[in-house]
């Protein structure tokens, strides 16, 4: 017999934020929502077993002689109560959602005088529903829709009084919110295609013609997303880097003028680029720390309330890579919480080793690597990595730790050879940093030290590891020796 959790309505109920519980309550003991008393009874007993619902004594049988003490139980009879109860929590979200639009309540009240005849109270109604949604200064999509909607309302009221009045003003106005719903809705599809033709093997959508019907119809629409759009279209091989910086500051000037969703859609796109740009050397892993934080501060960055793990990983090495360590403590502190629960351990511990060796800290380092054992393959990758970094500044430091580093690069790369989780590809931009690791170690220690030729050694590198690091590296290397 299937468990009571796995029913629909207790499903639904564990969705429940603890604020809703007693709301429903009310609900279903209003005549106006229930006529089953015995949901009242279900509700009542379920609840103390809210969020859960896993006590062993908690199944339909017992849950049935408890809600109908009288009744002879039947399975049949069980689920069709349990299904009242899912019907009825479904009745109370929709009511719960459209208590809280207002643009939609206006727009069906207007619908109603309509239909009612009541056109002075149509008219007016609706006239003050455009002029508050038209005074927003941000608005969501759902709001450029409900003006659109109004205005195609009034327009083609039956009494014909909008249509004939002089200057057109209603057709233009419908006709704008048309236009701007079509910029706005477009532009973020012809974007995700873009992105996906560049992420996505395999995948090549022809977009081309999509962006100069846009461009078209987008012509002359003052909107802040619109015309971040337009930038983010614009860009060229020729001068790429120089759009970029040029979207950059316009999005972190004009980020308030964006409604939630597109700050997020603007923002994650950006981020996307910025993280292309460091990976090709063209910026430093530190310029991604603005958008990181602005990402935090906005929200864009948590989904449901989680945080991913490589950008729980990417904010860690760009805060610590910058120096800015309150920062890093506050983060680790209030974020490591926000991430999944199976590899919370992990991040906790790669985050305080990484941020111990940042602080020149080696001997912390090395003790939280070594006392830890990774769980997830993606931390025991990137474990390796920070460790070589141990060994090789340690070395820098104490000649001595030379051997050590040396049998290190040999273990980890016979690791990568074992290493069945990660594709070949994957594995190759690791491998690379454990090669360029060995030859700038090698060139340290080489008696016959070339300056030239540790100079070169990281050129045209894209596809590999801690690039900021190794260039920083280098450069100490060089001075070191040649001083």
């Amino acid at each position: 017999m299937p468990s009571l959790s796995s029913t629909k309505f207790v499903r639904l109920l564990q969705s429940f934020d603890e604020s809703e519980l007693k709301p429903f309550d009310t609900w279903l003991r209003s005549p106006w929502c229930n006529s089953n008393k015995n949901l009242i009874r279900l509700f009542t007993r379920l609840v103390k077993y809210y969020p859960d619902f896993d006590h062993p004594r908690l199944d339909k049988e017992k849950l049935f002689r408890e809600v109908l003490p009288d009744g002879k139980f039947s399975h049949r009879r069980m689920n069709n109560l349990l299904s009242e109860g899912y019907l009825a929590a479904e009745r109370f979200l929709v009511f719960q959602r459209f208590s809280k639009d207002e643009s939609l309540q206006k727009g069906l009240l207007a619908e109603e005088f309509q239909g009612r005849h009541l056109d002075d109270w149509f008219f007016r109604g609706v006239e003050q529903e455009t002029g508050r949604l038209e005074k927003k200064a941000v608005k969501d999509w759902e709001e450029h829709l409900a003006l659109f909607r109004l205005y195609r309302m009034a327009y083609h009221h039956p009494t014909q009084d909008a249509r004939m009045r002089p200057g057109g003003s209603p057709i233009t106005r419908m006709g704008a919110q048309a236009d701007l719903l079509y910029a706005l809705e477009k532009a973020a599809i012809i974007n995700e295609k873009l992105t996906r033709n560049r992420l996505i093997r395999d995948e090549n959508h022809d977009v081309q013609a999509e962006l100069r019907k846009w461009t078209a119809v987008s012509e002359g629409i003052q909107h802040p997303s619109v015309e971040l759009y337009r930038m983010r279209f614009a860009y060229a091989r020729e001068n790429r880097f120089d759009q970029y910086r040029e979207l950059r500051a316009t999005l972190l000037d004009r980020i308030g003028q964006l409604n939630p969703r597109e700050q997020k859609l603007h923002l994650l796109s950006l981020l996307n680029d910025t993280l292309s740009l460091i990976k090709s050397g063209r910026l430093d892993v530190t310029d991604s720390l603005p958008l990181y934080q602005l990402g935090l501060d906005t929200g864009v960055l948590l989904h449901q309330g989680k945080l991913t793990r490589n950008t729980y990983t990417a904010i860690v090495v760009a805060s610590n890579t910058k120096g800015t360590f309150e920062f890093t403590d506050h983060f680790i502190k209030t974020y490591t919480k926000r991430l999944d629960e199976t590899i919370l351990d992990d991040c906790y511990h790669w985050a305080a080793a990484h941020t111990a060796y940042w602080r020149q800290r080696l001997e912390e380092c090395l003790d939280i690597l070594q006392k830890h054992s990774f769980k997830a393959p993606y931390f025991q990758m990137i474990g390796r990595v920070l460790l070589t970094q141990v060994y090789f500044d340690l070395h820098l430091r104490d000649d001595s730790y030379g051997p050590y580093l040396f049998s290190f690069f040999d273990t980890f790369e016979k690791w990568l050879s074992r290493e069945k989780v990660w594709s070949k590809m994957a594995k190759d931009s690791f491998l690379r940093f454990v090669q360029q690791c060995r030859a700038l170690a090698k060139s340290y220690a080489d008696v016959n030290f070339s300056p030239g030729k540790v100079e070169k050694l990281l050129e045209g590198e894209t596809n590999i590891q801690a690039l900021n690091w190794l260039h920083q590296k280098k450069d100490e290397v060089l001075r070191l020796r040649t001083n």
